[in-house]
């Protein structure tokens, strides 16, 4: 039997890294302009974000497939909102 109070805190729990993961993306690449070093900050950043967010899924998962795919919905449905809040070009309001 599934324990729905655990899920959807992991539901939420999936939310907050993608806020980091995204936020972060983005602070990234608005921080960018002007480094004379880009590459090395585009690195850096993907590995500081990739590797709590991966270790935010391996410990919260816990190795229950439920709590993954909880963790996982949280994930895609801020990266989801992301995409749809964020202008596909710049100076553009939708």
């Amino acid at each position: 039997m599934t324990n729905i109070p655990i899920l959807l805190t992991m539901l939420c729990a999936g939310g907050v890294l993608g806020l980091f993961y995204f936020g972060g993306l983005w602070l990234t690449l608005h921080g960018l302009t002007g480094k004379s070093r880009w590459f090395l900050w585009m690195g850096a950043s993907f590995m500081v974000r990739s590797t709590i967010t991966v270790a935010g899924f391996w410990f919260l998962g816990a190795g229950d497939w439920q709590r993954f795919v909880a963790l996982l919905t949280g994930f895609t449905l801020v990266r989801f909102f992301s995409v749809k809040r964020i202008p596909s070009e710049p100076g553009s309001t939708s």
